[in-house]
């Protein structure tokens, strides 16, 4: 039987169209394996190591370009990482940048194409050493676009035999599916859907440069307190130990009322020694005078023994006087303001020692702790606002009394400044003593970009020293 026998025309487009039709089931099962993909790291690793099927390269780089178009190699064909310092990585992006040039403004004015085929040879000006020991001469970009158009990237493809017409097709509809997966990975923000016009965009920074030129009063907020104006200090009046606190805190007092008592047990015993070495010195001066009439031995004792009974005496209305000292009374009358009885009996104090106040309940002051990090240019005169914790709803007024000059410690271990300031008249009668919040002191008037950037540019300095 006779065998029939096709022409190599024939066959050779049989084989083309076999070879055709498989590639585009391989691209259409990898555009279906990208959609399962859940991370834009894989989407690089799988566009260049699972696509050499397709596309029959030697070597694939995945590239990506920052808003002013230089190029960085993300991954590398049977690579797990890329050294970002290689030379032959650094001459591969500078190539990838002139390819992506070539993909954004054609030489002929036309929109840009979906891939550029070049040769090494004609890519490397400079004569690269890396790039000249490199194998694979032929290039292709496929370029990736956003969702407006702007490049993402793309893919950079290698190999040692010129790509075709056919390969070319192939690879800008993979660069697109791939771009496709990129972005609907990251849904784009409403500020990259808006797009302002022109004259806004001149328009905005002016507007922003009289803004920042806007007088504004620098502000600042510190810790404030309701304190008693010009409180009676009522301190301890002698050494010794608090036996007894009679006044419980916050309550009224009149003048001449007992506030706390000490113990006296000592005070007692100084006190009848001292009694009886004055009666001692009493009966030793009556024996020498009445021998001093006789005897001139006497006579000159009689000088040392009158000293002797001065002394004594003394001794004793010193005793007395401290005995008479126990009960501590109050000056005038108030309110008695101090932390908790537990806190002072049986507890030792030096002269001098604060142990209450007594204060006007209708003379008040709000005392603020002015950070140092955050003191403004504040005056006598300055406002100031007033943020209750016991009453957020309402808000307070005053003016400054008094600044302190230097920065003290204050509870908490900060440094701040000291501010007095007096309430208002209707505000006094809403606030109490010991009533806490926060004050917002009003200083001199600055440009709004001043009060913005004052404490960065502050910190910018004491952190490089200029």
């Amino acid at each position: 039987m006779n065998r029939i026998v096709m022409p190599k025309e024939m066959r050779n487009h049989r084989r083309d169209n076999d070879r055709s039709r498989e590639r585009l089931e391989l691209l259409l099962d990898l555009e279906g394996r990208l959609r399962d993909l859940p991370s834009a790291e894989d989407i690089r690793f799988f566009a260049v190591n699972e696509t050499r099927g397709l596309l029959e390269y030697s070597q694939a780089f995945f590239v990506s370009l920052d808003a002013r178009g230089r190029a960085r190699i993300e991954t590398a064909s049977g690579l797990e990482t890329v050294d970002a310092n290689a030379p032959l990585v650094r001459a591969i992006e500078k190539v990838a940048e002139r390819m992506a040039r070539e993909f954004a403004d054609p030489s002929d004015g036309t929109e840009g194409p979906d891939h550029v085929r070049r040769s090494l040879d004609e890519m490397d000006e400079n004569g690269d050493h890396e790039l000249r020991a490199w194998p694979f001469r032929q290039l292709m970009w496929l370029p990736m676009r956003d969702r407006e158009g702007r490049p993402l990237g793309g893919l950079l493809l290698a190999r040692k035999t010129e790509w075709n017409d056919a390969e070319a097709v192939i690879g800008a509809r993979l660069a697109s599916a791939l771009a496709h997966a990129l972005t609907a990975l990251e849904p784009p923000s409403l500020l990259k859907r808006f797009a302002p016009p022109r004259w806004l965009m001149v328009a905005a920074p002016l507007i922003l440069l009289l803004l920042m030129l806007v007088p504004v009063p620098m502000t600042a907020i510190a810790p404030a307190e309701v304190v008693a104006d010009d409180p009676f200090i009522v301190a301890a009046p002698m050494d010794g130990v608090i036996a007894e606190v009679v006044k419980e805190p916050n309550v009224p007092v009149r003048a001449g009322e007992t506030l706390f008592v000490f113990d006296d047990t000592r005070l007692k015993a100084d006190a009848e020694v001292a009694a009886r070495r004055e009666a001692v010195a009493l009966a030793r001066l009556e024996t020498v005078r009445k021998a001093a009439f006789g005897d001139p031995e006497a006579r000159r004792m009689l000088a040392e023994a009158k000293a002797e009974l001065a002394l004594a005496r003394a001794e004793r209305e010193h005793a007395e006087h401290l005995l008479g000292l126990v009960r501590v009374r109050a000056e005038r009358d108030g309110v008695v303001i101090y932390s908790d009885p537990s806190d002072w009996i049986r507890r030792p104090v030096k002269t001098g020692e604060k142990v209450m106040e007594i204060a006007d309940p209708g003379r008040l002051a709000l005392r603020i702790s002015l950070p140092v990090k955050d003191a403004v240019a504040v005056r006598p005169g300055s406002r100031v606002r007033v943020f209750l914790d016991a009453d957020p709803l309402r808000v307070l007024t005053g003016r400054v009394r008094t600044v302190a000059f230097h920065a003290e410690e204050v509870p908490g271990g900060l440094l701040a400044y000291r501010v007095v300031a007096d309430l208002d008249g209707d505000a006094k009668a809403r606030v109490r003593i010991g009533y806490r919040g926060s004050a917002q002191v009003f200083g001199e008037t600055v440009p709004l970009g001043f009060y913005l950037f004052r404490r960065p540019v502050a910190a910018f300095r004491q952190y490089f020293g200029i």
